[in-house]
């Protein structure tokens, strides 16, 4: 079964951008309780949802109820209360062009419909108004804003880049790769020709006699890859099955491979590029290193800031 994690930040922000489309939860099970407001389930499964859809995954093919599901659905509950005890701080901080941002926001939902008409209906299939999806959008605005104000405080010098780099050497090796693309025929039942090891050699005869490598993968190749001309990026030593790799590594850039089998079916591949080993500097991963940092920090002070949010007002989770 395909699974996912939750980053405590990432989850946050995604709960601070949760749809402004909510339906009416009244009657539904609560699922905590910050300060008298409510959360309720069906703002957990919204999450849920679209955490899910965002890693190409649907609520059809996972148990929601297995015990893995309700440890998320517990941290989501969690991120919940937490995006509830940041509005209540954001509130005492409020931008001046708080309502400005507001209107900005509420033109940008509104132009993702093809006219008032269709944004009128989505608003009454949600059970919503024009009010109310404004004062959802206000208080994303207010939580973002209030984020990204401690973010602003957070600098990360290039000593403590150098530092960490130093530290972690290893993380900075740079891992034999080639950049290719193949063409797929599938075997078994997957398999779409009778006989794809004869299909696979017909293309590639064609191929060596002057059609495109591209074009063929396009027209022939039954993966996802066939669409952006077979390209699959750069594969790493170690990464992918070995019969596909060695053919792969083996293989000298700008040309193609003679048809051959894997567990997946008949390939031909054809290499664009290849990397050696090695260790990356330095100056290449600067930048890459002070987001880390960055968000390292951003994650203390958000923790720091919600522990003290905790003592301060009255939190009640019961899932």
């Amino acid at each position: 079964m395909k699974f996912f994690k939750l980053s405590g930040i990432v989850m946050l922000i995604a709960a601070f951008a949760l749809t402004a489309f909510a339906k009416d939860v009244k009657d539904e099970k609560v699922a905590a309780v910050v300060e008298g407001k409510k959360i309720y389930m069906s703002e957990v499964n919204n999450v849920l949802e679209s955490v899910m859809a965002r890693q190409g995954m649907h609520s059809s093919q996972i148990d929601l109820n297995s015990p893995k599901m309700q440890q998320v659905k517990k941290s989501i509950v969690e991120n919940l209360v937490n995006r509830e005890l940041l509005m209540l701080a954001s509130l005492k901080n409020k931008p001046e062009d708080l309502e400005k941002k507001v209107e900005e926001e509420y033109n940008r939902v509104k132009s993702r419909f093809k006219n008032d008409k269709d944004f009128e209906n989505a608003l009454e299939k949600n059970q919503m108004d024009s009010a109310q999806l404004k004062e959802q959008l206000r208080k994303n605005v207010l939580l973002d804003s209030y984020v990204k104000n401690i973010e602003s405080g957070i600098k990360i010098s290039d000593k403590e880049a150098k530092k960490y780099y130093e530290n972690n050497k290893d993380k900075f090796k740079q891992p034999e790769k080639a950049k290719v693309s193949h063409i797929i025929l599938r075997t078994g039942e997957k398999a779409k020709y009778e006989k794809p090891e004869k299909k696979i050699n017909e293309i590639y005869k064609e191929i060596k006699n002057g059609k495109s490598f591209e074009e063929m993968a396009k027209k022939y190749s039954e993966d996802g890859s066939a669409k952006k001309g077979g390209n699959l990026g750069y594969i790493q030593k170690g990464r992918t099955v070995p019969s596909f790799e060695k053919v792969a590594f083996d293989t000298k850039v700008g040309n193609i491979s003679e048809p051959f089998k894997t567990k997946f079916g008949y390939h031909i591949l054809k290499v664009t590029d290849k990397q050696e080993a090695g260790q990356k500097t330095f100056d290449e991963m600067k930048s890459s290193i002070k987001e880390v940092l960055k968000n390292q920090k951003m994650k203390e002070k958000l923790n720091a800031k919600l522990k003290e949010l905790r003592s301060k007002y009255d939190v009640k989770i019961n899932l």
